[in-house]
């Protein structure tokens, strides 16, 4: 997941932000609102998850581990939900 990530945000910001995986996305200018969506859809083009534009906040997205942490607790929790179904 981690690798598809970084090449998402490469794709978008046209920077590769593996040595720099804290840096404030926002901040520093390489994700505006355009960008976020761009985000969004890739994100779940890329992994076949649906996110709400409205529900995913700045805050935790706003730095490359902040969007992978983000990203693996959804996926657990969408695991653990399926676990609990079957």
């Amino acid at each position: 997941m981690q690798d598809s990530i970084y090449n998402i945000l490469e794709e978008i910001t046209g920077e590769d932000l593996r040595e720099e995986s804290n840096e404030n996305l926002f901040d520093t200018g390489r994700l505006d609102s355009l960008g976020i969506i761009e985000l969004i859809v890739a994100i779940e083009d890329t992994f076949n998850i649906k996110l709400d534009p409205a529900i995913v906040g700045r805050k935790d997205i706003e730095t490359p581990n902040k969007l992978i942490e983000y990203l693996q607790n959804m996926q657990d929790h969408k695991n653990l939900y399926n676990s609990k179904i079957e």
